[in-house]
């Protein structure tokens, strides 16, 4: 390396200038240029004096340093041309009185929405750098103005439109200006100085002749080896990022980013001796004389691979994501600055068409229709997201993403002046650009919700229209639906459920806005359980279902069809995991009832053998009752179960009140869905009217009702629910404590239980076929209590019938003597007397086959030893 003065002597002299070093342009070899003819000749008057070295382009600032430092250095010792390495000094702590601290003041005023979006960075990462700061301060709106309101305050004057609405373009140039690293690598004027400036080292006189000898300016300042800095802008200049980023990872000693950038597959023994030729003229990193500290230049050195990486594009965005995951050398801030310029300039390319979204637009049609973006336009947020979570930034990371790109986040059309309207930018981008936030990690969500919109000065959620919300919600991140864990998406959602629920299809409402769609809310629907972590929401529904049904189909016990059977099962599939925070009750029955008043399956197509009823029957069921997984959110059982009285669903509404009520609401459902019976009618007559009103009430609903077979009873899915809730709450009691009333915490009596269900059984049978239901039902009855001559193994479950067949009121006291027209139920129903007997004869002995009222007189009057022969003359009076 250097420079020659080189002649020939002889006939044909000449001289030359070599420069070893090399040309300035692509040729090969040293750089030589003829000197003029004669000029170092014999001539006496041929004089040869060193000049001072003096700048030959007047912008190379370092040229200009050599200028002023020549005289008092020598040559071996200029001064470096690398500018020195410094990291930053001040992080932007959150104060207490909202101040800056002291040694930092921004350019110009910053908005308040941005102020408080620093401030809550600053608060999660424990301080915020002033290098993101001052990026933000440079792209953002100066008090939070609007474009319009700008235009006002400089009184209409004429106003250049690109300082009103900054384009991504001007964003990315403001971001990265702030960046050192970045500025090095650009193909600015300066830095072409730097790497092509050159000076004049001497100059040759000869009489009033002058030729000036110059050399590059690096040649002159480093003679031996060229700093790092400068070679990687000079590749960069060239755009040969390819080689760049290679030298830069080979420095770092970072094999296996190197490995997969050249796509050669690392073996475990070889060296890395990939780029060692273009290493040996760099300037060794550990010269502390040249370099400072070195670990300011190994960061120095990071960040300029970073920024090599990222011109590299998208063939370089997996290297560049390995190399931001594995290094901790880069400086986290200035690596953020730069990826969220690459952002702003590639958003500035998306060409993808614009879907727009109709009034009357489904939009789970729509974003069936969604097409993935290009990897152009997402690899920078990915890298950015990627290196946010292992350097503990993210939050910092969203609010430069929140700043820089509002409106890709939000899925909304850009500010413009005047009467001209921008498109919203692709949906498919909007979409990817969420998911990547919110895959990161688990706070990501919450992060990005508390983003603060300059432009509207409103939080995440409540800066974007309704359209962005129903899309928003529909994200999947990790199988979970993770924005209805939101308390404000939640609340969003149950209030435009809660108004789809309480307005008429032909309301106003829905001239403001359509109607929520029905995959949207099978969506819900899917997501809440996913949520809970169900087995429903993975899709085991249709498996479980099927084995349910083959066991039972197989079994020698008879079983009574229902959906009660089938709700049971589903039951098993609604078990939400221990810290799942539990099913979200509130917006599993809002949803499904809408669903249910549509007649729309909870889950499109055929992968469910479960109906949208039978769903919302279970999940009413289990709400409000204590599981050992402590719910999220508190269940408003009084708002539910207004919205399901709205909806007219009587069923839901029976599971949700449960107990006694909700036994009475069930039986109800069976008779009005099945008669031309009011509700309120229905409710006299299975519990508050005496059996001769309710003999009178259904007598006139089934005049003129023929039926084709006048004489065979065959029961239909009416009579077979009200056969289940006998077996369930009858003939299945087992214990003495089911009889006491007092006792009870939600669990039905049996004896309760068997006056409403008989007497729904009175009125969904035809008279023309009553004798013989009764028939068909006494022989249902005697096979469940194997009752044979008077003798059954269920004595309770008889004493239960006897209660609810024989004695015609339980609540006054019962008079032998006097005769009442009341008729017995048993009476009413039709059944033979001799099967009464029977039932009162396995009981006999019981004292729960009597009224509690009657229970005591009898204690008290007669005494222990006759006791039971005075219950059987009690029963024969009332049978007779």
């Amino acid at each position: 390396q250097g420079w020659s003065l080189a002649g020939v002597q002889g006939s044909h002299q000449k001289s030359y200038f070599i420069c070893w070093d090399g040309a300035t342009d692509d040729t090969q070899g040293p750089f030589i240029l003829p000197l003029q003819h004669g000029l170092l000749n014999n001539d006496p008057r041929a004089n040869c004096l060193p000049s001072a070295v003096m700048p030959l382009m007047s912008y190379v600032k370092y040229a200009e340093k050599l200028t002023e430092s020549c005289h008092a250095r020598t040559v071996t010792k200029l001064p470096s041309a690398t500018s020195p390495y410094s990291l930053p000094s001040f992080p932007y702590q959150d104060e207490t009185d909202g101040r800056f601290p002291s040694g930092y003041s921004p350019k110009r005023p910053l908005s308040v929405t941005l102020k408080e979006s620093i401030k809550m960075a600053a608060n999660i990462e424990g301080g915020l750098d002033d290098i993101i700061v001052n990026a933000l301060d440079s792209i953002s709106t100066p008090h939070g103005q609007s474009p319009e309101s700008r235009v006002k305050s400089m009184g209409g004057g004429r106003v250049n439109r690109k300082s009103l609405v900054m384009s991504h373009q001007e964003k990315s140039k403001r971001l990265l200006r702030q960046c050192s690293s970045w500025a090095q690598l650009d193909d600015t004027k300066a830095n072409r100085g730097i790497v092509h400036g050159q000076v004049i080292v001497a100059t040759l006189r000869l009489g009033t002749q002058f030729q000036s000898l110059t050399l590059r300016t690096n040649i002159v300042a480093n003679p031996i080896s060229t700093p790092f800095n400068q070679v990687l802008s000079w590749l960069c200049q060239r755009r040969d990022y390819y080689t760049a980023a290679s030298v830069a990872l080979s420095l770092l000693n970072d094999a296996d980013a190197v490995y997969e950038l050249c796509g050669i597959p690392k073996s475990l023994e070889e060296e890395l001796t990939y780029h060692k030729g273009l290493l040996d003229g760099i300037k060794p990193l550990g010269d502390n004389s040249a370099h400072g500290d070195v670990s300011d230049t190994l960061t120095s050195l990071a960040d300029m691979a970073v920024g090599c990486l990222i011109k590299g594009g998208t063939s370089m965005s997996k290297t560049l994501e390995g190399f931001l995951t594995r290094n901790k050398l880069y400086n986290a801030p200035r690596a953020c600055l730069m990826l969220v310029g690459a952002t702003a300039s590639a958003m500035s390319k998306d060409t993808a068409p614009k879907l727009k979204l109709n009034k009357d637009g489904d939009i789970v049609d729509l974003l069936s229709a969604v097409k993935n973006p290009s990897e152009d336009l997402i690899w920078p947020v990915r890298c950015l997201i990627k290196m946010a979570v292992v350097r503990h930034c993210l939050p910092s990371a969203i609010l430069m993403l929140n700043a820089t790109i509002p409106n890709e986040l939000r899925w909304r059309a850009p500010k413009t002046l005047g009467l001209a309207t921008a498109p919203r930018p692709s949906l498919g981008l909007f979409l990817a650009l969420v998911e990547i936030i919110l895959e990161s990690k688990e706070e990501a969500t919450r992060y990005l919700l508390n983003m603060t919109d300059e432009e509207s000065g409103l939080q995440y959620w409540f800066s974007v229209d309704d359209a962005t919300r129903l899309s928003l919600i529909l994200l999947s991140i990790r199988g979970k639906h993770v924005m209805l864990q939101e308390p404000e998406v939640r609340a969003w959602v149950l209030d435009r459920l809660k108004e789809e629920i309480e307005s008429p299809t032909d309301s106003v409402y829905n001239s403001k806005g359509p109607l929520l769609p029905d995959g949207w809310l099978r969506e819900v629907v899917t997501g809440a359980f996913c949520n809970a972590e169900c087995d429903i929401g993975l899709g085991l529904d249709a498996m479980l279902m099927t084995n349910s049904k083959s066991k039972s189909g197989s079994s020698n016990d008879e079983k009574v069809g229902c959906y009660r059977q089938d709700m049971l099962r589903v039951q098993e599939l609604l078990v939400p995991q221990k810290h799942s925070g539990g099913n979200d009750y509130d917006l599993l029955i809002a949803a499904l009832l809408i669903l249910a008043s549509r007649g729309c399956d909870w889950r499109e197509g055929e992968g469910t053998q479960i109906s949208t009823q039978t769903l919302l029957n279970t999940v009413c069921d289990m709400a409000g009752r204590k599981t050992d997984v402590e719910p999220t959110f508190i269940f408003d059982g009084a708002t539910v179960m207004r919205q399901c009285a709205l909806a007219n669903n009587l069923q839901a509404a029976a599971f949700l009140v449960g107990g006694k009520k909700g036994l009475v609401i069930e039986c109800v459902d069976l008779i009005v869905s099945n008669l031309e019976m009011t509700v309120k009618d229905a409710e006299i007559a299975l519990f508050i009217g005496s059996l001769v009103e309710l003999k009178g009430s259904v007598a006139p609903i089934y005049e003129g009702m023929v039926l084709q077979e006048e004489s065979i009873f065959k029961p239909g899915v009416r009579h077979q629910h009200l056969m289940w809730l006998l077996q369930e709450h009858v003939l299945n009691a087992h214990t003495y404590g089911e009889f006491d009333s007092s006792l009870q915490t939600g669990k039905i009596s049996p004896v309760y239980a068997g006056r409403v269900c008989f007497r729904a059984w009175y009125c969904l049978t035809h008279p023309s076929i009553l004798s013989s239901s009764a028939k068909w039902l006494e022989g249902w009855l005697r096979h469940k209590l194997e009752l044979t001559n008077g003798k059954s193994p269920r004595r309770l479950a008889c004493a239960a019938l006897v209660r609810t067949l024989l004695w015609a009121n339980e609540a006054v006291e019962l008079d032998l003597i006097d005769v009442d027209d009341e008729p017995l139920l048993g009476a009413v129903i039709g059944f033979d007397g001799r099967f009464m007997a029977e039932l009162a004869q396995a009981c006999c002995g019981l004292i729960q086959s009597i009224p509690p009222h009657l229970a005591e007189e009898l204690m008290s009057s007669f005494g222990g030893s006759n006791m039971f022969s005075s219950e059987v003359k009690l029963i024969d009076s009332a049978i007779h």
